[in-house]
């Protein structure tokens, strides 16, 4: 049975792989980094790695299926329910997590975060910008658009090394939604 030590001690050992994984791919390409490099550098065991991840994309997945879980509990915490605050704290979020989309962008590993996009977006929309639709169809095809969007939108901001501040962003961005 687990006990809070071992999640506690579970969540610092996650921590740790995924910030040594993020200091080698600003130095190495993705697909030259190892397991065990990645182990040695996090401090941890090869075995700790496989209790919790099979490859090193799973580091990556995990950390973002976390951030966008902290992301909805803050939107449901604080209550925010017009599109123009819901982009403006998912810009502000991302902001803080510069170093994972410059290393996404930079190792071709960009579809991790699509993918991950396109889940967490889909409950998004769902819940707040896409109840005026009228059908099940156009719903689904408005999220696609949406999701693409905001995809897009980090990727770009990215690569302007997010010289345009949030607030002009989600301004610019709610305009659509």
């Amino acid at each position: 049975m687990p006990n809070k030590f071992n999640g506690h001690r579970n969540a610092i050992t996650k921590e740790s792989i995924f910030t040594a994984l993020m200091q080698l791919m600003e130095k190495k390409d993705f697909h030259k980094i190892s397991i065990t490099e990645t182990t040695a550098k996090a401090g941890v065991s090869r075995m700790a790695f496989y209790r919790n991840y099979e490859t090193l994309e799973d580091v990556i997945t995990d950390y973002l299926d976390t951030f966008f879980n902290e992301y909805e509990r803050q939107i449901s915490s604080v209550g925010i329910e017009n599109t123009h605050d819901i982009i403006l704290m998912f810009l502000s979020d991302f902001k803080s997590e510069q170093q994972l989309l410059v290393n996404l962008i930079k190792c071709d590993l960009t579809f991790l975060l699509l993918d991950k996009c396109n889940s967490f977006l889909e409950q998004i929309c769902e819940k707040s910008v896409c109840d005026k639709l009228y059908s099940p169809i156009k719903e689904t095809f408005t999220i696609k658009f949406l999701c693409g969007g905001f995809f897009n939108l980090l990727i770009e901001w990215a690569s302007h090394d997010f010289k345009e501040s949030e607030e002009y962003l989600a301004d610019l961005f709610s305009e659509y939604c």
